[in-house]
């Protein structure tokens, strides 16, 4: 079968839907679809090592005041979403061009506009990853909480997107991101489903010096160092440290000259960005996952690989990612430093991690990426395309 993924922007470092879209290619190569991802913005390595895996790459021109990994100004960033909205009325010719397929998978289209999911001629599947299609910040945040409805103008950008959108069938990671669309307007077509990501390892990370590097128990912070993510919560919590624990801190991002002042005073060890080897391999060497975003999080691609590890996660009552089951998983805290301390303390009584260990590896088998594959597949059946392998 031949799939085209459509995602505004592949820039390393990658986010957790752009790593997502990634490894469910790659996944399809390897069971013998072509497969074709279409982009606004590719970062060169991240498109060598797409086409050495035999995923293609198309990068279409986009008409936009600036790229996605850098802030315009408030100018700038009205233009983008008024541009964004207007290519979801009609999509720009080159991405209707790009779209000769069996079936259009797209994903995050921030910055390509929607419109080419309404003139597709083949089935279309839209897995969302975020709030974007009703929330020009993405976050529902307003005022450091999530409002519990749409203001004015976001609910004309959903009714927009409703109309957008309307033929596709849509995936959803979880139920709570799926009623929250609807709540700020969304009209979600019938026929959408609830279809929880999938993820997987790479094993070649687990056998590498960081497994026994530290006697103490390590905490373990991985992904983009970004307020949202909960990063200077953190360090506000860890303070001068936990007696017999560690604070391991891998990731890049605004946040990075805070870490490394922190590493320098020697209160945390800085890992910096890593990549996937690396990646699993402070997984190996970390006893817990801390990851205490601000925010909701749909998915948190950090708390499916703590669970694939067997490591527990903790995080906040507002983020609450799906891999995380408060008591049983992993420890569900207020956004507050004291909390969070006191989970972190938690977490070094043997018993607890011994509970909380065994439940997010009973998690992580739920994740198994082969299975999620044939999940997919079934979701693009069901959408009328043809499922079976072409070579």
């Amino acid at each position: 079968m031949r799939i085209v993924h459509v995602i505004g922007s592949l820039l390393a470092p990658l986010g957790g839907a752009e790593q997502y879209v990634r490894e469910l290619a790659r996944g399809q190569a390897e069971s013998g679809h072509d497969v074709r991802i279409v982009t606004g913005w590719v970062s060169p390595e991240v498109q060598a090592e797409l086409e050495a895996d035999g995923v293609a790459v198309t990068v279409v021109e986009v008409r936009r005041p600036y790229p996605p990994d850098r802030r315009g100004s408030r100018p700038a960033a009205v233009l983008f979403h008024a541009l964004d909205l207007l290519d979801s009325v009609r999509a720009p010719r080159a991405l209707r061009a790009s779209m000769d397929a069996d079936l259009i998978h797209a994903h995050r289209v921030a910055g390509l506009g929607a419109g080419f999911i309404r003139s597709a001629r083949v089935p279309v599947v839209l897995t969302v990853h975020d709030y974007s299609l009703v929330d020009t910040r993405s976050s529902l945040l307003r005022g450091g909480v999530v409002a519990p409805r749409a203001p004015w103008l976001q609910r004309q950008r959903a009714r927009v997107m409703s109309r957008a959108v309307r033929r596709a069938t849509m995936v959803f990671p979880n139920d709570r991101l799926r009623e929250k669309h609807r709540d700020w307007g969304l009209e979600v077509p019938a026929g959408s489903r609830v279809v929880p990501h999938g993820w997987r390892l790479s094993a070649s990370g687990f056998d590498t010096p960081l497994r026994g590097y530290s006697t103490s128990t390590v905490f373990l912070f991985l992904g983009k160092l970004l307020p949202t993510k909960g990063v200077d919560l953190l360090l506000e919590a860890w303070g001068d440290g936990i007696p017999g624990a560690e604070l391991w801190i891998a990731g890049a991002g605004p946040l990075e000259p805070e870490v490394a002042a922190a590493a320098a005073a020697g209160r945390v060890r800085n890992l910096g960005w890593l990549d996937a080897p690396a990646r699993d391999a402070a997984l190996a060497a970390a006893d817990a996952l801390v990851l205490p975003s601000t925010g909701p999080e749909i998915f948190l691609l950090a708390a499916a690989e703590g669970a694939l590890a067997g490591i527990p996660v903790i995080s906040t009552t507002v983020a609450a990612p799906p891999a995380v089951r408060d008591g049983e998983s992993g420890l569900l805290v207020a956004a507050e430093p004291a909390a969070l301390r006191a989970a972190m303390e938690r977490v070094l009584d043997p018993g607890v991690h011994a509970v909380l260990s065994a439940g997010a590896r009973a998690f992580g088998e739920e994740l198994d990426f082969a299975r999620h594959l044939e999940r997919v597949l079934d979701v693009y059946a069901a959408a009328g395309a043809p499922v079976e392998v072409t070579r």
